[in-house]
């Protein structure tokens, strides 16, 4: 009973350091990173250098492929970058791999020590040394369970029934393929799963055929969580699981058809090799695994631009992934304030110009939209959270006060966007319930063409503040409760003729447009200052 619990320990361990590792990792993720990133993908030996780096630090390419996606959507990565990255990963996965075959005891010891003694002087606290506390800690946790299953493993070598349960029959090899599949599809880490097959073959319970197999089964499963994962993702994202897949694939099915000829040829090849060497089984298991990582990206190397170009056919960008990316923020204007100040304007009145298109579907006139609410939505808090980004590093890169008082105003119009969005769409929610009296139908329609009239007269206000639309926005935007409550109280006498759902309808798109009215007058006196300091 003590070994087997030592060992659930050590997994345990082992588990919840990879966990904290991948946790901690995604929340130091910011615009800082993503910038980095587009300059360390700039080149084909500094994208190689990342690809590897990301691997070998978040140990599971499915996070660098959640990490590359998230870029690729927003539009500060190419696919066709992208894409090299997910083979470099997968090489990067093996630094875990090669340090489990190295005795990191007192090392590890020292780690955990260390992290210990930061977080006892309250280090964890600071928001620059939280996550990277959090990362050591994994780290350590990590390969302390790694120490826990041989400590707890060692025993079980001399079980009679062990050794039996592990022979070498062939049917034996199929099911560790299968297991290597089914526990990675659990774990979503070959790298892991090849670890404590490693593990346990350095306290002899399992020999190089077997683990072979492990190894080889976990390799396909990474490529098969990666397609799992694509049923999340759309467009562009989508290229990168089933690029991944591929690539897993090609690798394993290569690596088995070699294994298998030299195995029934008796021709010395990657094993006798090993072998030859003198490397231990789980140093060879460790070999197995860095191999395979080699040949996956080897057998697909030759077809790499035609998998690319069917990648981009079958897998388009999605209508989400190009709405949801700036049309005009770019890193390189933050150089110059102006130009920087430019594009952030030029971003809103684009956010500010998609606006009337939450209610046009409400209008028995008007143009039907080709996307969603929902997705106009979405899309643009989307853009508008890059535009918050893009300010605060515009007013970290230029302390100038004209600059700093200029991006107060503009953060502030951004807000008001976002908040004019979700007004409007709930505006829109509200408002498209079917089968409502004549009344409410009248009451619904003049909202509507006020609404619309608003939000156009608003977008091309901040084109052109020196224009008409202005004074036009001001006088339509005064106070309107006394009117609303008014409105109210006349449908409200209808009682006994409107149902609860209706009168809920009622107050929710009479609320609602007040709220819009209240943020329309809010951008038109930020407008306003805007044109004063212009004059």
């Amino acid at each position: 009973m003590e070994i087997l619990i030592t060992i659930f320990a050590g997994l345990g361990l082992f588990f919840t350091g990879v966990r904290l590792i991948g946790q901690h990792l995604r929340q130091m993720t910011g615009r800082h990173l993503r910038a980095m990133v587009a300059k360390a993908v700039a080149g084909s030996r500094s994208s190689a250098a990342f690809g590897l780096a990301a691997g070998a630090v978040m140990q599971s390419v499915n996070a660098v492929i959640f990490l590359l996606s998230t870029l690729v959507s927003t539009g500060v990565l190419d696919t066709r970058k992208a894409l090299p990255l997910i083979g470099w990963a997968n090489l990067g996965t093996s630094m875990i791999v090669l340090l489990a075959a190295v005795n990191l005891h007192w090392a590890v010891l020292m780690v955990i020590g260390l992290t210990g003694l930061a977080y006892h002087l309250k280090l964890d606290q600071s928001a620059r040394y939280r996550n990277l506390l959090g990362v050591l800690l994994g780290v350590g946790l990590l390969f302390l369970g790694i120490d826990f299953i041989k400590t707890g493993a060692y025993p079980l070598k001399h079980a009679e029934w062990l050794q039996a349960y592990v022979g070498s029959s062939s049917e034996s090899i199929a099911l560790g393929f299968a297991l290597g599949v089914v526990v990675t599809l659990v774990a979503q880490s070959s790298s892991t799963i090849t670890v404590v097959a490693m593990t346990v073959a350095s306290v002899g319970l399992l020999d190089v055929p077997h683990g072979t197999a492990v190894v080889l089964g976990a390799g396909l499963a990474s490529g098969l969580s990666a397609w799992m994962l694509g049923h999340n993702l759309g467009g562009s994202a989508r290229q990168l699981v089933v690029f991944q897949f591929v690539l897993k694939a090609a690798g394993v099915i290569t690596f088995g058809l070699l294994l298998a000829i030299e195995q029934l040829s008796g021709v010395p090849m990657f094993l006798a090799a090993c072998k030859t060497m003198g490397l231990s089984a789980s140093t060879t298991l460790a070999a197995v695994y860095v191999m395979l990582q080699i040949l996956c990206d080897v057998v697909v190397h030759p077809f790499h631009h035609r998998l690319e170009h069917a990648l981009a056919h079958y897998f388009p960008p999605s209508h989400e992934e190009v709405l949801g990316k700036p049309r005009f923020l770019n890193e390189s204007g933050l150089a110059e304030a102006e130009t920087a100040l430019d594009l952030v304007h030029c971003e809103q009145q684009s956010l500010l110009m998609a606006l009337p298109g939450f209610v046009d579907p409400l209008r028995a006139d008007g143009p039907q939209t080709t996307y969603a609410t929902g997705l106009l939505l979405s899309t643009g808090t989307a853009v508008a959270t890059e535009c918050e980004h893009f300010i605060t590093a515009l007013a970290d890169q230029h302390r100038s006060r004209d600059v700093l008082e200029r991006t107060i105003v503009l953060r502030e119009r951004n807000d008001l966007i976002t908040s004019l969005q979700e007004t409007v769409h709930g505006f829109h929610v509200a408002a498209s319930t079917q089968g409502q009296p004549q009344a409410v139908q009248d009451l619904l329609h003049g909202l509507t063409e006020s609404l619309h009239l608003m939000l156009t007269l608003l977008a091309d206000a901040h084109h052109n503040p020196q224009s008409t639309d202005l004074d036009m926005l001001r006088t339509l935007t005064e106070d309107r409760s006394d009117m609303m409550d008014e409105v109210r109280k006349r449908l409200l006498a209808m009682g006994d003729h409107l149902s609860t759902a209706e009168q809920q309808t009622v107050f929710a798109c009479t609320t609602l447009f007040e709220r819009a009215v209240w943020l329309v007058r809010k951008q038109v006196l930020l407008l306003g200052m805007h044109a004063t300091d212009q004059v």
